[in-house]
C-alpha cells in the first residue's frame, strides 16, 4: 500500500504505517487506544464530519516524510477547533449594538423624560430578548462547543449543525426583534407571524444545539458523571422550555386573542432566562473550572447536588405558581405560598453554591504552592459579590409581595434584574472569557490594561444604575441623569471588552523564546518540556493526563500552563510529577552528553 484510498481501513493504515497514528490522534479519536477501528476510511471521516481528502492528505504527507513526525502544528486542525469563534463574535457585536447601546439610548431617554416608564414595553422587552439570546445565549453556545468537548477529551460530534444552529438563532432573533416591534406599532397579523416564526427558529436552533452537545457527550469515554455536566444539562432544557413556552403564549394570547402577554406569564419566563438558563450554566462553569484557574480547593460534590436540586425545584415552583397565582382567586392563597417558598429555595441554594466554592476562604484558597493566573480573579469575587447583593434583594422583595400582596415597583426590581444580569452574568462571561478565548489560541490575552479597563467601567455603570435607579423613581429625581450615563459606562465597558477578545482571536501561536530546561519545576512549562525533552509525554500520560494525546491541546492548553497548573486539571502528587520527569530529563541530559 503506497497510496492511501478512501477504502482502506484505519486499522490497515495504522498497521502498516504506525506513525500515522498521530493523525488520527489529532482528530481525538484514537486516543491512543489499541483497538483499531476496522472500518473504510470514508465511513471514519463521514461519521466525524472530517473532510476525506483532506484527511488522506494528511495521512500521505505524513507517510511521504512532508510533515516531520514531532511536528505538531504542521498537521491540519479539524474545523471544530475555532467553531465557537463565529458565535462569539457575532455576540459581542449584537451587545455593541441592539443590546447594550439600544439598551443604554432607551435609559438614556427614560433619564431625560425623568419617568422609568416614558419607554415603550415593547422596546424593552425586545432589548432583553436580544441581550439574553444575543449577548448571553450566543456566548455560552460557543463556549460550549468549545470547551465540553476539551473537558470530555473527544471531539465536536458535528461542525455542520453547529453552524446550522448558528444561522437559525440569528434569524430567529432578526425576525422576533424586527416584527414583534412593528406588531405592536401597526398591528398587523401577518408581523405577528414572522414573530412566531422567528421564536420557532429560535426553539429549532436550541434543540440541534442541545443534540450536538449530547451526541458530543455519548461520544467521550466517560466512567462517571460529574456535577458540573448535571448543572450543563439543567440550563440547555430550561432554555429550550422557556422558548417553547414564549411559542405557546405567544400563539395563545397575541394571535388568537389579539391581546398582549400578561405579566404573570412573562415574569416566570424571564426568571427561567436568568436563573434557570445562564446562572444554571455558570455555575457548572464555575464547579469544573474555578479549582483549575484559581488553586481554590474544590467543590463538594455532595454540596454540589444539593445545589442543583435546590435550585432546580426553585425555579419549577416558582414558574409554577407565578403562572397560576393571579389567575386562581380561590387558591390564591396556596400559590402565594409556593411564590414564596420557591423564592427562599433559591436563596439558600444560591448561598450554598457561594459558600461551596470556597473562594472567600484563605485556608482553602491554595492546594499546591505554584504560581497560578490569578488575574481574572477580581471579576470572580466581585461577580460573585453582585449576585449575593441580587439575591438578598430578589429575597426580600419575594417575602414583601408575598405578605403585602403588591408588587415591588418597576425601579426596584429593575435594579434587582441589572445587578444579576450585568452584576454577576455579565461579569462572568467577561471574567471567563479572558481565560477560555486565549487557551483556545494557544496564545496570552492580548491586554491586560483592557480587561482592566473592562472591570473598572462595568462595576461603576452596574452601581450606578443598581443605586441611582431606585433612588431617582422614588426619593431624588436629579438622580437620573447619573441613571442615563451609566448604560454608556457600561457600553464602553464591552467595548473594551469586544476589542480585546477580537484581537485576541486574531493572534497566532508564536515559537516561545525560552531558556534550555535542565530541571523541572511546578512553574516549568508544559509545552517547552515535552518540546525539549519528548520523553517527558510518556511519562506525564503515565500519570494520568490523557488530554495531552491531543497534539492540538499540547499545541494549546500546554502552551499557557505549568506543570504546578496542571496537576491543578489532573490532581497528582506534584513532588512524585517532578521527580519522575526529573529523572528523564537527567538521563537524556546524560545520553546527549555521551
Amino acid at each position: 500500500m503506497k497510496r492511501i484510498r478512501q477504502e482502506n481501513t484505519v486499522k490497515e493504515i495504522i498497521e502498516n504505517f504506525p506513525v500515522t497514528r498521530r493523525i488520527f490522534e489529532t482528530y481525538g479519536i484514537m486516543c491512543g487506544g489499541n483497538i483499531l477501528p476496522d472500518k473504510p476510511l470514508s465511513f471514519f471521516a463521514k461519521m466525524h464530519n472530517i473532510s476525506p481528502d483532506k484527511l488522506i492528505d494528511d495521512i500521505q504527507k505524513i507517510i511521504d516524510g512532508a510533515i516531520d513526525s514531532n511536528s505538531d502544528m504542521a498537521i491540519t486542525k479539524p474545523q471544530t477547533e475555532h467553531v465557537y469563534e463565529i458565535f462569539v463574535k457575532t455576540a459581542i457585536l449584537i451587545v455593541l449594538s441592539t443590546g447594550c447601546l439600544y439598551g443604554a439610548s432607551l435609559l438614556a431617554y427614560m433619564a431625560f423624560r425623568n419617568s422609568m416608564t416614558s419607554v415603550s414595553w415593547i422596546l424593552l422587552e425586545t432589548h432583553g430578548d436580544t441581550q439574553v439570546y444575543g449577548w448571553v445565549g450566543l456566548f455560552i453556545m460557543g463556549i460550549s462547543y468549545f470547551a465540553l468537548p476539551k473537558f470530555w477529551n473527544t471531539m465536536l460530534y458535528s461542525t455542520p449543525l453547529a453552524y446550522k444552529s448558528f444561522f437559525l438563532i440569528i434569524a430567529g432573533m432578526l425576525l422576533s426583534f424586527v416584527f414583534k416591534t412593528l406588531s405592536y406599532y401597526f398591528g398587523f397579523f401577518f408581523f405577528k407571524v414572522l414573530v412566531l416564526f422567528g421564536c420557532t427558529l429560535q426553539a429549532t436552533s436550541i434543540t440541534l444545539f442541545i443534540y450536538n452537545i449530547c451526541r458530543t457527550y455519548i461520544s467521550a469515554e466517560k466512567q462517571k458523571y460529574e456535577p458540573y455536566e448535571w448543572f450543563f444539562l439543567s440550563s440547555y432544557l430550561w432554555f429550550i422550555f422557556q422558548t417553547i413556552a414564549f411559542i405557546i403564549l405567544y400563539f395563545h394570547f397575541t394571535v388568537v386573542q389579539n391581546t398582549d402577554i400578561p405579566d404573570a406569564f412573562k415574569n416566570p419566563i424571564r426568571h427561567i432566562q436568568i436563573m434557570g438558563f445562564a446562572c444554571m450554566v455558570i455555575i457548572g462553569i464555575f464547579t469544573k473550572t474555578l479549582p483549575i484557574f484559581l488553586g481554590i480547593q474544590e467543590p463538594n460534590q455532595k454540596v454540589s447536588g444539593y445545589v442543583l436540586h435546590i435550585l432546580n425545584i426553585s425555579i419549577a415552583l416558582r414558574t409554577f405558581s407565578g403562572f397560576y397565582k393571579e389567575y386562581t382567586s380561590n387558591l390564591h392563597g396556596f400559590f402565594t405560598a409556593i411564590f414564596c417558598i420557591a423564592g427562599i429555595l433559591e436563596t439558600v441554594g444560591i448561598f450554598l453554591f457561594i459558600y461551596n466554592l470556597n473562594l472567600f476562604n484563605r485556608r482553602k484558597t491554595v492546594k499546591n504552592p505554584t504560581n497560578l493566573p490569578t488575574g481574572f480573579r477580581k471579576y470572580i469575587r466581585v461577580a460573585l459579590v453582585w449576585l449575593f447583593i441580587s439575591e438578598s434583594a430578589f429575597l426580600i422583595f419575594t417575602i414583601y409581595e408575598s405578605l403585602s400582596g403588591e408588587q415591588v415597583s418597576h425601579a426596584l426590581f429593575g435594579a434587582y434584574r441589572h445587578a444579576i444580569f450585568v452584576g454577576f452574568i455579565s461579569m462572568m462571561i467577561l471574567g471567563c472569557a479572558s481565560k477560555m478565548i486565549p487557551l483556545s489560541k494557544g496564545v496570552k490575552l492580548c491586554s491586560t490594561r483592557l480587561l482592566t479597563m473592562t472591570f473598572i467601567f462595568i462595576n461603576v455603570g452596574c452601581v450606578c444604575r443598581v443605586v441611582a435607579q431606585p433612588l431617582a423613581s422614588h426619593f431624588y429625581p436629579s438622580l437620573y441623569p447619573i441613571m442615563g450615563i451609566s448604560g454608556f459606562l457600561e457600553y464602553a465597558a464591552m467595548f473594551f471588552f469586544g476589542i480585546n477578545t477580537w484581537k485576541t482571536m486574531r493572534l497566532n501561536v508564536e515559537e516561545e523564546t525560552t531558556e534550555h530546561i535542565e530541571v523541572a519545576t511546578a512553574n516549568t512549562n508544559v509545552y517547552q518540556l515535552i518540546k525539549q525533552y519528548p520523553q517527558t509525554l510518556d511519562i506525564l500520560l503515565d500519570f494520568g493526563f490523557k488530554q495531552l494525546k491531543n497534539p492540538l491541546l499540547r499545541n494549546t492548553l500546554a502552551r499557557t500552563i505549568s506543570l504546578g497548573q496542571a496537576v491543578q486539571i489532573n490532581p497528582v502528587n506534584l513532588e512524585e510529577l517532578l521527580k519522575a520527569l526529573n529523572n528523564a530529563i537527567k538521563t537524556c541530559i546524560k545520553v546527549k552528553v555521551a
